[in-house]
């Protein structure tokens, strides 16, 4: 659950330009630990082995195995009969999934504008390396405006697609990610940007986890979030139903406020490592330049 403060001036949301945006991603790659399926042969090596050209490993032969793949000069020296395997050359995917909650729709700038920003780079990342990109969105159910079959890809394609995505009023994260699961399980390497701020936050990340693709979350909190500044007579609004709940905020309060924001961060993270997911924690107020080269670099997402 998100609360918006009620009364104040918003101010104004960060006019991004994506031109700009992209000059950041230059001089950055995926990196993919995971041996994938993959939705393509292509030029880029991912961590799969099959019928490339490129030697990966051996193992003993079996009846039906191609004699053509052994290889006779270690049987020569050790009399041992090994198949050569090869690694296959695919095309990596990298998938962006964007929370589009409503609870996504606050902050100064709004968590969601930095999610859009963060999707259309890492599809920006892909692209330029020959790779695949997508980008799906978490609503009522799975919304999939750029899916990585697609071929041609543009950036300002991308861009638009992406821009386009609204909040939505009613959002199942669970649900939607079990859908992403079906359609996109061990197949891409899949970035999970949200706020985490609901009830199922936990059943998500075992649905994403389920998908058995190499995953990342970006956990994004907006600075209002992080280190609330009112202070006195306020009235909070669920960003979800539009409920009120009116309030006094004095220092101790705000203590508490902390010490419990404290321990649910730590939990999200402690969640994501125990199911082997990469986690990173960003305000939406980062540097998009910082989220990439520095954030993402260290969570292992991009090199």
């Amino acid at each position: 659950m998100s609360f918006a403060f009620d009364g104040g001036d918003a101010a104004s949301r960060e006019n991004a330009n994506p031109d700009i945006d992209y000059e950041l991603a230059r001089g950055l790659s995926i990196r993919a630990r995971k041996r994938l399926s993959g939705f393509a042969a292509g030029e880029q090596r991912s961590p799969s082995t099959g019928g490339g050209i490129e030697f990966a490993d051996y193992r003993e032969y079996a009846p039906g195995d191609d004699v053509r793949l052994l290889d006779w000069s270690v049987y020569l020296r050790s009399r041992k009969l090994l198949v050569k395997l090869c690694a296959e050359e695919k095309e990596l995917s990298l998938v962006s999934i964007v929370d589009i909650s409503r609870s996504m729709d606050f902050g100064t700038p709004t968590k969601l504008e930095l999610a859009k920003r963060i999707a259309s780079v890492l599809a920006c990342v892909a692209l330029g390396g020959g790779d695949r990109a997508g980008v799906v969105a978490l609503g009522q159910g799975l919304v999939e405006p750029i899916r990585p079959e697609r071929r041609k890809l543009t950036m300002a394609g991308v861009a638009r697609a992406v821009h386009a995505l609204e909040p939505s009023a009613r959002s199942s994260p669970e649900a939607a990610l079990r859908q992403f699961a079906s359609s996109y399980g061990g197949k891409c390497i899949a970035v999970l940007v949200s706020d985490l701020l609901f009830p199922e936050w936990q059943r998500s990340l075992d649905a994403l986890t389920s998908s058995g693709c190499e995953a990342y979350v970006v956990q994004l909190l907006a600075p209002e979030e992080l280190a609330p500044p009112e202070r006195g007579e306020v009235t909070f609004v669920d960003m979800e139903d539009g409920s009120e709940a009116p309030s006094h905020i004095d220092e101790a309060l705000l203590s508490r406020y902390d010490e419990a924001l404290r321990s649910y961060l730590a939990r999200t993270g402690a969640e994501c490592s125990k199911r082997g997911l990469g986690y990173c924690l960003v305000g939406s107020d980062a540097s998009l330049g910082r989220v990439l080269h520095e954030d993402f670099v260290k969570a292992g997402i991009l090199c």
